[in-house]
């Protein structure tokens, strides 16, 4: 987050990147976000933090047939989204009533 504002607020300024993309610039800038951090949180919120990070590069519970069942479920139900019209459709969520899918279309 901080290197994109970073970023984005010296090319809206029209600079030249290069002389952003020195290693002192960026020890720096990490410097500061990661003390902000560290000062800012406490010690149960950066565990946390942090098992979150490892979690992220760890492997899913969750397997490819699942995101694929899943993915199916989603584009049967924008296509009837789209068929019936949007305001139908979020009148049908609103009142919570079942929407019907294909019976190949399981999530559990």
């Amino acid at each position: 987050m901080v290197f994109g504002c970073i970023v984005a607020g010296y090319l809206m300024e029209h600079g030249n990147m290069k002389v952003l993309l020195q290693p002192a610039e960026l020890i720096i800038i990490g410097g500061a976000a990661l003390g902000t951090v560290l000062i800012s949180n406490p010690v149960h919120t950066l565990k946390q933090m942090i098992s979150g990070v490892i979690g992220v590069f760890g492997s899913s519970k969750y397997g490819t047939q699942r995101y694929v069942e899943s993915l199916k479920m989603m584009y049967e139900l924008l296509q009837k989204a789209r068929r019936k019209g949007w305001w139908r459709w979020s009148r049908i969520l609103k009142s919570r009533r079942r929407v019907r899918c294909s019976p190949s279309t399981r999530i559990s």
